[in-house]
């Protein structure tokens, strides 16, 4: 019988899981036909990676202003090629930074919009190849820099010279490694992401994560008691409630006029949630005269 659970799972990924594998053994588990998750964590990191459900899997792409969350630490004096523990080491250096040095070059160069490159073991497509396909065959390629930002960054004090832990705020698309060997290059050194662990991704939080482990112990009912629902991830958009006969002709690809909702809505927001009572029914443009709808939902 085919399940129609649709809602979002706060997964922990332990080290040595892939992001991929995560979703393959949900879906398989629990006959899924629809998984997907938010955010790829690499092999080696730890920590939150937001799994989304049938329907779920929808609202993926209209998740706007995620700020993600982690702690990481990096090890001083080596750069390996792929910016954290797997790699082969490519450089050396006997420098070790002072935390009053770290923490100035931080709020100088680490804070705002930034621009970075990222590592070459990642997963940027280049000329539709991804990257670290062609790195690991040895081919020379050139990754573009990239925007991003970074909200809050943490150093914390340390007794060891050659390692120091961190804590950052920062938006979708930052590549944690490229951090870790940028910053230790700014400050005449090297270094590599030793440990990444993500604690926050958009609403889901690491001491609300479950593990794949418990999770597959789980009954299908069970699901329920740790599951977040669609609405979760888009708290960014307005919600307007319409009555079934408007709310229908949006589900069925109906253009309608804005002029039915409430004068008080905020018609700066171009993306809303559209309800009937308490179900979502889509995502829609709130346009001057209309609303057009992008995404149904069949909940």
């Amino acid at each position: 019988m085919e399940k129609t659970f649709n809602g979002w799972l706060n997964i922990f990924k332990e080290r040595g899981q892939t992001s991929f594998s995560i979703s393959k053994a949900i879906k398989k588990k629990f006959k899924f036909k629809k998984v997907g998750h938010l955010g790829t964590l690499d092999p080696l990191a730890t920590g939150v990676l937001p799994i989304a459900v049938g329907e779920a899997t929808k609202s993926i792409n209209f998740i706007s202003n995620i700020k993600k969350r982690y702690s990481f630490i990096i090890k001083w004096g080596e750069e390996t090629d792929t910016c954290d523990l797997e790699g082969e080491v490519i450089e050396t250096s006997n420098i070790r930074p002072t935390y009053e040095q770290v923490s100035s070059t931080i709020s100088k160069l680490f804070l705002g919009s930034i621009e970075q490159i990222p590592p070459l073991y990642s997963a940027v497509k280049v000329n539709g190849v991804r990257a670290y396909k062609l790195a690991r065959n040895k081919k020379k390629i050139k990754l573009k820099k990239k925007k991003i930002e970074i909200f809050k960054f943490l150093v914390q004090k340390s007794s060891s010279k050659d390692f120091c832990k961190f804590d950052i705020i920062c938006s979708r698309g930052t590549y944690i490694r490229s951090i870790a060997r940028d910053l230790a290059r700014k400050l005449g050194t090297v270094g590599y992401a030793y440990e990444i662990e993500r604690t926050e991704d958009n609403v889901f939080k690491i001491d609300n994560s479950i593990s794949l482990e418990r999770l597959l112990k789980l009954s299908y009912r069970e699901l329920y008691k740790v599951h977040y629902p669609i609405e979760a991830v888009l708290s960014n958009m307005q919600e307007i409630i319409l009555e079934k006969k408007y709310s229908d002709k949006l589900k069925s690809g109906i253009i309608i006029e804005s002029k039915l909702i409430d004068n008080e809505i905020n018609r700066e927001n171009k993306l809303i949630m559209v309800k009937n009572n308490s179900k979502l029914v889509c995502i829609a443009n709130l346009e001057k005269e209309y609303i057009i709808p992008r995404r149904n939902f069949n909940l």
